[in-house]
């Protein structure tokens, strides 16, 4: 047998295939290799899902505070953490969004330049409560003659914080969300009852009742307790005021919470975290915590500013919560 028959009895090595030894190694490069491009592939995503969660938290935080800012600017009187302040509060009807324990309006410094509270003096507050200017109520004052008389009317408005029924970060309690709350709207007293001659009075307090469907004028420079007047079909209005039960809130005009429809949340305080940490509150964290959402008055009545500071968070991937925080400062005179 000659030499080439011989070797064209045996395979080549190419013909044979791969060692056991051979499949092993190339196994474990191909997924050595597959490991880092999964991870590659995963940090980019989670690189990108952070990146979002920042923009998000960014732009909607900015919107909410910027919105808020032109709230205020525009309101004809802000109330403040006493008597008359926290009385207008408790008779909100807020029952869709219970406030978050601890809600405290502001105090006025009339005197000292913006910047931190005084250790043992607290004047920051994490709630707003102030007038708002509605359309005014074009009311009939004389029927022969189509008459009319314009009359204003004010809500009360309230921004506060409330715990959501639901999670927005993984792990973590409840979320915190920012509400926006509007009563209904009441006519002017002292503008109603000054409307000359009587005729024309009792005839646009019957207007107002029966078009409109109020039941109260408020005088908005007294305190709770004296500030409405209910007025009947017949247009009489009460000599006296009247202690309301509630204050009914407008669902048309309320723009509820701000942020947990959009997986967001206000950022609860967190003194680990420089973005979460309060700025303006100095109070010690067991006794009172802003929770995101600061609030500061300065300056005197005609010319009042207010700064407003609120930190909102979204869940990233993986542990990853970022936080951005906005800053804005409204310029208000109240009535």
């Amino acid at each position: 047998m000659s030499t080439a028959e011989r070797r064209g009895g045996r395979r080549s090595r190419a013909e044979a295939g791969f060692t056991i030894i051979e499949a092993v190694i190339v196994t474990v490069i191909v997924a050595m290799m597959t490991l880092v491009i999964e991870r590659t592939v995963g940090g980019v995503v989670e690189t990108e899902r952070s990146m979002r969660a920042v923009r998000n938290t960014t732009e909607k935080g900015q919107q909410a505070t910027y919105r808020l800012r032109d709230l205020v600017s525009m309101s004809r009187k802000l109330y403040q953490n006493d008597a008359i302040g926290t009385g207008y509060l408790a008779k909100l009807a807020r029952t869709r969004w219970t406030p978050l324990s601890g809600a405290r309006l502001p105090l006025f410094d009339e005197v000292n330049p913006m910047g931190p509270d005084e250790a043992g003096d607290p004047h920051t507050g994490n709630c707003l409560l102030f007038i708002r200017e509605g359309d005014p109520y074009r009311a009939v004052a004389v029927k022969a003659s189509k008459k009319m008389r314009s009359v204003d009317t004010y809500r009360l408005v309230n921004v506060y914080l409330a715990q959501s029924t639901k999670t927005v970060v993984a792990g973590g309690p409840p979320a915190v969300e920012l509400v926006e709350w509007r009563s209904e709207a009441y006519p002017n007293y002292t503008q109603v009852i000054g409307i000359t001659p009587v005729a024309e009075r009792t005839q646009v307090v019957k207007d107002l009742y029966a078009r409109y469907g109020v039941d109260y004028l408020w005088d908005p420079t007294a305190a709770v307790t004296s500030a409405f007047y209910g007025i009947d079909g017949a247009g009489n209005i009460a000599a006296s005021p009247t202690a309301v039960s509630t204050i009914p809130e407008d669902l048309n005009v309320s723009a509820g919470g701000r942020f947990v429809s959009g997986n967001m949340a206000v950022a609860r305080t967190d003194v680990t975290s420089q973005v979460r940490m309060p700025i303006f509150s100095v109070d010690p964290i067991a006794t009172w915590t802003p929770n995101g959402f600061e609030v500061k008055f300065s300056g005197p009545s005609g010319s009042r500013q207010v700064w407003l500071r609120l930190t909102v968070e979204q869940q990233a991937s993986k542990g990853r919560v970022p936080a951005q925080t906005t800053t804005a400062v409204a310029n208000t005179r109240d009535l």
